[in-house]
């Protein structure tokens, strides 16, 4: 399965550096794949499994999931996918642990309605996970040496993890674009060495002196390292984005509505920077980065309606509706939903290279989004070979989950209609799309 996944999280940018405080207080050490794991300091244990008793020696001896989740009762999704995996390696040499800060003036009564599987520890003053060395919520694995494996945000990724853990295929090294498909074909999974950690102002502003000129240049990135977005008041960074991507980025439009000139609509990646020489708002900085771009390609950028092939997504009529998204409190946010589309197994590595590109709808295999219909169909078209047309007139918020049935047949199309009530139809259909023309 090929999966491509969105996670939004919490990014606090604050001065600092080693000794930086973070979510879970001043840290002071930043343990990393291959250290011994630290203990785990909890003020109350509010479920384990069966009628065991938690002990440092529960860290050793098998793989160990830690999950560090301050804010539960605002995820109930999440923790829906978390028992669902408890689940799938009940009885085999895996233990899971929930670790949270919550209030339990409002958690206890809600676990009542919302059980967690696995270990659920109450860490209020936060000391496990400054001990791992977090500025912000992560997650964790510790093999059975109770060495560190690596840090990952995330729940669904935690099947694939552990599989690849027990199948010796876990890296911490990142993929160069030269080794890339090795590590395709190796089937390798990648976790991350260190803690993630708050972004700073100062990380990733690029080394111009301040002007109103947009710098431009091919980009210094691997592809393996994906996209970066930096940002501050004074200035704005992206690196190893195509110039579709970077238009996508500026607009707020998806690439796929993006009609680029065919000398232009190449790949290519590049840096973007604009270093200020004082704060403006983001509006006026984008405003000047578009058009640094417009000049730099030599290009004019304008909206127009035009006929295009798209999927359509419907409702079955007479059909079932997809699950409400449950409501929660005003204010109260979570840290992090994820979006995914799950696509086919490629073949090969040079398949599993051309499927992060765009793919037709009968390469889905499954899908998890929570949000509003609009919103889904943003997800899906971030994905797809085609825009998504809503014509399915929900209002309000839903869970949209199909997971991948791992069979010979993909049948997700069927089973997204007869779980969900949706139907997705190609059809020619008038959409906004983003011209860029040559001056």
């Amino acid at each position: 399965m090929v999966a491509q996944t969105l996670l939004p999280f919490l990014a606090l940018a604050v001065p600092g550096a080693f000794g930086q405080f973070g979510l879970y207080g001043p840290v002071t050490a930043r343990p990393h794949a291959g250290d011994l794991a630290p203990d785990l300091t909890f003020t109350k244990m509010l479920s384990r499994p069966a009628s065991d008793s938690w002990s440092p020696y529960n860290l050793g001896g098998q793989l160990t999931v830690l999950v560090f989740f301050p804010d539960t009762t605002h995820n109930p999704q999440m923790v829906d996918l978390w028992n669902a995996v408890v689940d799938k390696f009940a009885g085999k040499p895996v233990e899971f642990v929930w670790v949270t800060g919550e209030c339990e003036c409002t958690l206890g009564p809600w676990l009542q309605q919302h059980p967690i599987k696995g270990w659920v520890l109450l860490d209020r003053e936060g000391k496990t996970g400054n001990a791992y060395g977090l500025e912000m919520p992560a997650n964790a694995i510790v093999g059975e040496d109770r060495k560190i494996v690596g840090y990952f945000n995330g729940i669904q990724e935690i099947d694939s993890l552990i599989g690849a853990v027990q199948d010796g295929r876990i890296t911490t090294t990142h993929p160069s674009q030269a080794t890339l498909k090795a590590f395709i074909e190796n089937k390798q999974v990648l976790i991350e060495a260190e803690p993630p950690r708050m972004p700073r102002v100062e990380d990733h502003k690029p080394p111009f002196p301040p002007s109103f000129t947009v710098h431009i240049s091919p980009s210094q990135r691997s592809q393996s390292d994906g996209q970066g977005n930096f940002a501050s008041d004074d200035y704005l960074s992206l690196q190893g984005y195509s110039l579709k991507d970077a238009i996508a980025f500026l607009y707020d439009f998806n690439p796929i509505r993006i009609e680029l000139p065919a000398a232009l609509d190449n790949g290519k990646r590049y840096d973007f920077s604009l270093v200020l020489p004082e704060p403006e708002s983001r509006e006026q900085m984008t405003d000047r980065f578009s058009k640094g771009l417009e000049d730099y390609f030599h290009v004019t950028v304008s909206r127009e309606d035009r006929v295009v092939d798209v999927y359509v997504l419907s409702l079955e009529p007479n059909g079932k509706l997809p699950p409400a998204k449950p409501s929660r409190n005003e204010g109260m946010g979570g840290f992090g939903v994820s979006s995914s589309v799950a696509f086919e197994e490629p073949d090969s590595p040079d398949e599993a290279i051309a499927g992060m590109r765009p793919q037709p709808i009968g390469a889905i295999r499954g899908i998890s989004a929570d949000g509003t219909a609009d919103e889904l169909c943003h997800a899906l078209e971030r994905t797809l070979d085609r825009p998504v047309v809503n014509e399915t007139n929900l209002k309000g918020e839903f869970v949209f989950r199909i997971e991948d049935s791992k069979g010979a047949e993909n049948d997700f199309l069927k089973r997204l209609r007869d779980q969900l009530g949706l139907v997705i139809t190609p059809a020619q259909k008038s959409v906004e799309t983003l011209v860029l023309e040559p001056r």
